[in-house]
């Protein structure tokens, strides 16, 4: 988004973090400001994921939770963070939903962990999978391992929506406007998984796309005692829950 030309990296507190630049290794320590190059990458100690602050000098930082890998592209640097799914969808919840019925967040995880198992080579060219924008999934940084958006994720381990035998790639948007659409209806582009126009017990202004799940209609069901199984079926009519092992 800001196509940044500086990158900073900074330690968390009790967390190790190597950065490994033109073949070099040396020990990141809290308080520490290592100015990012081109090719540079951050992980913990043998490689391992750790949690790490990234910053656009003047404009944001966030925490990660993953490897870092900067690359650049067309005179900017792009930094790309490998993570495991069930901390991106973690990650992707807690972004899109903040103090909202804990079914609504169950929801929303699944819908997130669909997604992403269901979209292939969106951003391929550049070198990445998925990038952190409503382009791809809306993603703000790491989220608490206490956080209702943790919590969500480990409720609904696994389990993603799916369409005769494939990963349904849910789409989401905040505020149908009292009905969702359908790819026909939206006029985009037909695909395996079509989509269904339904009544949404929450109208409104329309924000965003409309189709599929509606944040604010899935908030409205989970206050009327809707389970997140329920909300889900109503948004993505013949799907169904499946708990897949291989998720990462």
């Amino acid at each position: 988004m800001f196509h940044p030309v500086e990158l900073d990296l900074r330690a968390v507190s009790g967390q190790a973090l190597i950065i490994e630049t033109d073949g070099r290794t040396e020990e990141v320590v809290r308080g520490d400001v290592i100015r990012l190059r081109p090719g540079a990458k951050a992980y913990g100690r043998n490689g391992t994921p750790t949690t790490f602050l990234l910053s656009i000098p003047g404009k944001i930082h966030r925490e990660y939770f993953g490897r870092l890998e900067v690359k650049e592209s067309q005179g900017h640097l792009v930094p790309v963070v490998e993570m495991d799914r069930e901390v991106a969808v973690a990650s992707i919840a807690g972004a899109e939903m903040v103090n909202v019925p804990v079914e609504a967040m169950k929801a929303q995880a699944v819908a997130a962990r669909s997604f992403l198992a269901g979209v292939k080579g969106r951003h391929a060219v550049e070198g990445f999978d998925f990038c952190d924008t409503t382009h791809c999934q809306y993603l703000t940084g790491h989220a608490a391992a206490n956080s209702a958006a943790a919590k969500a994720v480990d409720l609904t381990k696994t389990l993603t929506l799916m369409h005769d035998g494939s990963f349904v790639p849910a789409l989401y948007s905040a505020n149908c406007g009292g009905h969702t659409h359908s790819l026909t209806e939206a006029g985009w582009n037909s695909a395996p998984y079509p989509y269904f126009g339904v009544a949404c017990p929450i109208k409104g202004t329309q924000e965003g796309h409309g189709i599929g799940m509606c944040q604010r209609g899935a908030m409205e069901l989970a206050r009327c005692g809707a389970g997140y199984r329920d909300i889900l079926a109503y948004f993505f009519p013949a799907t169904g829950l499946v708990p897949v092992q291989v998720v990462r």
